[in-house]
């Protein structure tokens, strides 16, 4: 690609030399470090986006090496400098910010960032024209605010689709610089849709209780796994944003949509807000009061994992467990249905396993990789043995409460076969030595409920015990 004829080459930061969004980035860090402080952007956002901008300048410090950079931009700006062309970096980011980055570069003559009014658009192109005093530029952008300098410029260039622009543009750009699209599986995978099925534990209290034929407890249970489902969706966004920075170096993380930049931080954004507004607020509509307060602190506990919990060792994974136990307790809640002592006994037991499983299989893959273990998680490969007993201990215990249950005179009153239910031992026992021996083989990988959803031996144990369940339930 040619790097143009003006002598002066003026390129955008955001979305542009960058493949991210400085504010946003901003904000995303503010809700790592200053989580609470993310209720006052609205307000300070009423000020104007150079105030907003500011007051993020002073409340946070990005890691403008971490930031990535659209490396095919990247060249051009060099050869366009090796050529002896002036090049300026011109943004809508402060100053501040814009400067950081240009010095990372190191191959840009100015920099002009916004101070007092936000340089974008035809903002920007008149502070251009008065700091070129009417010379002519070429320009690199990447949206429709980019326009008025597009058309201005001797020679346009763009970051993303040529066609979407062309038209109102009222000509064709010199060339263009790839993009990655956002398509409809990578917002599937970014909102989790694959995870829904988990909240399929709302059923189990009606299920157990033998209510699946009531039809008010059954429509109140899957009422209350959609929106525990919308929620839940909200969370897993908030965790990714999070854990971005980490995302970005990660062998296998990269390739989530917001880590190689197919979803950009401002949709993921607006994702959130819209999710968790949409759920909490039919919630609240919808479901009984306790279910909305269970459905809330199921929030609250998820959102501080994603910040703080997950990095303190064994808090994370009784937080994990926790948070399983709530969707029961949940559809309890939603269905009045009272939640028996063995019930959250073995929940809480089994679930803790599987979160320990899950911590003992990233353990295992990091290790195999010769990678890093991710300076966010609290394990190293001196706790693999620890993880090991730990997981395989409470998987036990689970199932000694099982035994437990299964001889209490309470089974008596609710199975016309009761005996049929020891049927459900062996099977339970398969399972769990399978997938602890599927970790210690590295054959496990990602979460094991995922994993057990995509597993048709796993399918088919779940379907054999609800079969045995269902048949001799009075």
């Amino acid at each position: 690609m040619s790097t143009g004829a003006a002598s002066t080459l003026v390129v955008d930061l955001d979305g542009t030399l960058l493949r991210t969004d400085v504010l946003w980035e901003a904000i995303s860090e503010l809700a790592r470090r200053k989580p609470l402080l993310l209720l006052l952007v609205p307000l300070v956002a009423l000020g104007g986006r150079p105030r907003l901008k500011r007051w993020l300048a002073r409340q946070v410090q990005l890691d403008w090496d971490a930031l990535p950079l659209n490396d095919e931009v990247l060249a051009f700006i060099r050869a366009a400098k090796a050529q002896g062309r002036t090049v300026i970096l011109a943004t809508a980011a402060v100053q501040p910010w814009a400067t950081a980055i240009a010095e990372r570069v190191g191959c840009f003559d100015s920099v002009i960032g916004t101070r007092q009014t936000n340089l974008s658009g035809s903002a920007k192109l008149e502070h251009l024209r008065r700091y070129l005093d009417g010379a002519p530029f070429d320009y690199i952008g990447d949206r429709g605010v980019d326009i008025p300098l597009w058309r201005a410029a001797e020679r346009a260039y763009i970051v993303g689709d040529a066609s979407r622009y062309e038209r109102s543009l009222g000509k064709s750009f010199a060339g263009s610089f790839a993009r990655p699209i956002a398509r409809f599986r990578d917002w599937r995978s970014f909102l989790r849709l694959h995870h829904w099925s988990k909240n399929l534990l709302v059923l189990v209290p009606i299920a157990l209780a033998h209510r699946l034929s009531d039809g008010s407890a059954l429509l109140h249970a899957v009422l209350a796994a959609i929106l525990l489902s919308i929620v839940a969706s909200a969370l897993y966004i908030f965790n990714d944003v999070v854990d971005l920075p980490s995302d970005r170096i990660h062998p296998r993380k990269r390739q989530r949509p917001l880590a190689r930049g197919a979803i950009s931080l401002q949709s993921a954004w607006i994702a959130l807000t819209l999710s968790l507004a949409v759920g909490m607020i039919a919630a609240i509509t919808l479901l009984p009061p306790e279910a909305f307060a269970l459905l809330a602190l199921y929030g609250v506990g998820s959102a501080a994992y994603s910040l703080l919990l997950k990095r303190i060792a064994l808090v994370d994974v009784l937080v994990l467990a926790g948070l399983y136990v709530l969707r029961i307790a949940i559809g309890g809640a939603a269905t009045h249905t009272e939640l028996s002592p063995w019930l959250l006994g073995f929940a809480l037991l089994f679930f803790t396993s599987l979160a320990l499983l899950k911590r003992h299989t990233e353990v295992i893959h990091l290790r195999a990789n010769n990678a890093r273990i991710e300076q966010q998680r609290p394990y190293t490969e001196r706790d693999e043995l620890f993880l090991l007993a730990m997981g395989i201990g409470t998987a036990m215990a689970a199932v000694v409460i099982l035994i437990l249950y299964l001889a209490s005179d309470r089974v008596r009153t609710l199975y016309t076969h009761p005996d049929a239910l020891w049927l459900i031992l062996p099977l339970m026992l398969w399972w769990l030595m399978r997938m602890w021996r599927s970790s210690v083989r590295g054959e496990l990988e990602g979460d094991p409920l995922s994993a057990a959803l995509g597993d048709p031996w796993s399918l088919a144990v779940g379907a054999t015990i609800a079969a045995i369940v269902l048949i001799v339930a009075r």
